[in-house]
């Protein structure tokens, strides 16, 4: 009887974790008056990628390891991280400005907040080559986030980036 009840329990606790493993497992990036969420299995750092100190990096979450210093930094590319990036992986970089901003873009520059974003403005840029960069302003805080996707990612990596970039809020 006690080991009929025991594989019971056993068998519920299963079926339990199975019907939730549909949900992806999500943890928190806490830095800089930025909180995101992101997959259990990607990985954030706080630490700079670049020597660049403005405008601020707030934000570099990606689906592989990063580097374990911004040693390859070529200027405001993060290039030992662009460099590991998979074909299958994603990394995303934020920056915030600060206005006036000595690059000359303005507060009209950066939209508000929407409340869902789409990976749609593909972009060439110096420092994080081919990604889709969204700029948005909130809580009176203006920032350019890149999206960089290897040449084969997945829909469901795709997706996991949007959601990333939804979660994404800021604190005064």
């Amino acid at each position: 009887m006690y080991v009929r009840l025991r594989l019971l329990l056993l068998a519920t606790a299963l079926a339990l974790t199975t019907s939730c493993s549909h949900s992806p497992g999500l943890t928190s990036f806490h830095g800089h008056g930025v909180t995101a969420r992101y997959p259990r299995t990607w990985f954030a750092t706080r630490q700079p990628l670049t020597p660049v100190t403005s405008p601020v990096q707030v934000l570099a979450v990606a689906s592989y390891r990063f580097p374990p210093n911004k040693q390859g930094a070529s200027g405001c590319a993060p290039k030992a991280a662009l460099d590991r990036l998979p074909p299958t992986g994603a990394f995303v970089f934020a920056w915030e400005f600060t206005m006036p901003s000595p690059s000359g873009l303005r507060p009209a520059d950066f939209p508000r907040r929407p409340s869902h974003f789409q990976l749609t403005r593909l972009t060439e840029t110096e420092c994080l080559g081919r990604s889709y960069m969204v700029r948005f302003r909130e809580a009176g805080r203006f920032f350019q986030v890149h999206a960089v996707l290897g040449p084969d990612v997945s829909g469901g990596t795709r997706k996991s980036v949007v959601h990333l970039l939804d979660s994404l809020r800021a604190t005064t």
